[in-house]
């Protein structure tokens, strides 16, 4: 079995894994090997922002699917996950994110320090490069690009019909002073180009001499020594090789990769372990567990006004022959273009409900069998819950490393989350029934959108509420029984090893996770130079 030997090797070329790769290489003398199971990112799929609808379900998806949910009439949900350089930088909506300055407090609080909002805050800037100028919550110098989308004029009504029928305010910047109200998002896009990850960070490192990546191969287990990770086994093709590592093995394969990895090498709770005939090197029960995920209400209408794009093949060609020649129109935005943050009750401490909305519809019950089918002239209006109560867990369905994981994230296993989704269609009703969108709004789409009374809701979101595939939490930080790696993201009780990605968040942010994924490997990479 062939052997090489680096600084660290790094498993998985998503958000974190860039970030990695690219600082730890900054450093010649510094040699790093990067692991990542999917290929290229050079696509017009990943390139184009606004064809982020194409990239499911083919190459640049892993196509995971859930196990049959209890409390969704036994759905199996598709999680879509990255599986190219970038990771899922490369297939998401490229919404910037960063959630509430709470959620960071309170991981410092739970006994993490270093991972407050003050002390994060930092390493967000320092990843940031902000079209709108540096300010004391921005930075202008970072390798991701963060530019204000110029989309269709229907987000801007939405905005502006979510703001009177909530009462809540204007805010044109949700990563600024206060999280709370309607606005505008702010995408990772470069001058109509999708800014990856990998387009980030990754690909002006590619060039270093000290800098190996290998994409198109499977990690099939950790190697450990004692109590010491000292290499990664992958397998390219029917080829097993061994990387071996002279300072630190780097799991950052996500939430599912990253707890995955660790089962198969032995490293979980001991009595699942041996069901399945994995020999235990460390018995650590918190593997895989803590599994939070973003759950949505899908709701759109018609647009009788013909504000909207009509997604069809003959507009689409002379969007893409736009695209291509400068880089803008329809297919420059992100889609996804404006939102907000609201709280249901005056009493909750922070904004309990997220609003996705978009200047596009479907009437599809559930994105599970195929990828979303735009209904021609169409808006969505998308009540997110942000703060589930339900935990998952993720679990070894085989010992055979290219079988997919047991993903089991029990939706709805609280009854609270249901009840805020049901919350959250009434105030969608609202909106899409004030100002400026009462006049465009045309008949509803959907069974969540048709439904009339809250039982009817109720059993509709059942049908329908869809993952917006935020999973975190699987290895999560901690100082307790239940944590998988300390507040410097090493595996508890072995050496050598660290999770770095966004399973390490010991709970979700109330946001979208890349750009917090993002600020996790930014501070990991100062943790490693402490060490």
């Amino acid at each position: 079995m062939p052997q090489s030997d680096f600084d660290y090797v790094i498993v998985g070329a998503g958000s974190a894994g860039c970030v990695l790769a690219s600082r730890l290489t900054e450093d010649p003398a510094v040699r790093v090997l990067l692991l990542e199971a999917g290929g290229s990112d050079k696509d017009l799929r990943v390139r184009a922002p606004g064809l982020v609808g194409l990239l499911w379900r083919g190459r640049f998806d892993w196509t995971f699917f859930t196990e049959p949910q209890k409390h969704l009439e036994g759905r199996r949900m598709h999680w879509p996950r990255g599986k190219a350089l970038g990771g899922t930088s490369s297939i998401n909506y490229m919404i910037y994110m960063r959630g509430h300055r709470d959620n960071y407090d309170s991981w410092r609080d739970a006994g993490n320090p270093g991972w407050g909002y003050d002390d994060v805050l930092p390493y967000f800037k320092k990843s940031e490069n902000n079209t709108r100028g540096a300010d004391a919550f921005h930075g202008d110098c970072g390798p991701v690009t963060v530019s204000d989308v110029v989309g269709n004029p229907l987000s801007e009504m939405m905005v502006e019909a979510a703001c009177e029928a909530t009462g809540a305010a204007r805010n044109d910047d949700f990563n600024g002073p206060t999280h709370e109200g309607f606005g505008r998002h702010q995408a990772t896009i470069r001058k109509g180009v999708r800014c990856s990850a990998g387009l980030a960070y990754l690909r002006p490192a590619m060039t270093r001499a000290n800098l190996t990546v290998e994409s198109g191969v499977l990690a099939t287990s950790l190697v450990i020594e004692g109590a010491r990770a000292t290499g990664v086994r992958y397998r390219r093709g029917g080829a097993e090789q061994t990387a071996r590592a002279s300072r630190e093995v780097l799991l950052s394969a996500g939430a599912i990769g990253s707890p995955h990895l660790l089962l198969l090498s032995g490293v979980g709770p001991a009595a699942e372990l041996k069901a399945l005939n994995v020999p235990v090197v460390h018995d650590l029960p918190g593997v895989g567990k803590n599994l939070q995920d973003h759950l949505l209400g899908p709701m759109a209408w018609r647009d009788r006004s013909g504000i909207t794009g009509n997604v069809s093949p003959l507009p689409l060609i002379g969007w893409l022959a736009r695209w291509g020649y400068d880089k803008t129109g329809p297919l420059a935005s992100n889609v996804c273009e404006s939102g907000g943050f609201i709280r249901t009750k005056t009493s909750e401490p922070r904004p309990n409900l997220q609003f996705h909305m978009l200047p596009v519809g479907s009437n599809q019950e559930s994105f599970d069998k195929k990828a979303f089918e735009p209904k021609g002239h169409a808006f969505s209006i998308l009540p997110t819950l942000i703060y589930p109560e339900s935990r998952g867990e993720i679990r070894l369905r085989s010992a055979d490393p290219a079988a997919a994981p047991a993903i089991d994230p029990r939706y709805f296993e609280s009854e609270r989350d249901l009840d805020l989704l049901v919350e959250g269609a009434a105030i969608a009703r609202q909106i899409a029934d004030t100002g400026p969108l009462k006049k465009a709004r045309g008949e509803p789409l959907g069974i969540v959108t048709n439904a009339k009374t809250d039982a009817e809701v109720r059993a509709a979101m059942r049908r329908g509420t869809n993952t917006i595939f935020h999973a975190v939490g699987t290895c999560a930080m901690g100082n307790g029984e239940s944590a998988v790696v300390d507040a410097q993201l090493r595996v508890r009780g072995l050496q050598g090893l660290r999770v770095i990605d966004a399973s390490v968040m010991p709970t979700i942010v109330g946001g979208n996770t890349n750009a917090p994924t993002i600020m996790i490997a930014e501070k990991a990479v100062d943790l490693l130079k402490q060490a």
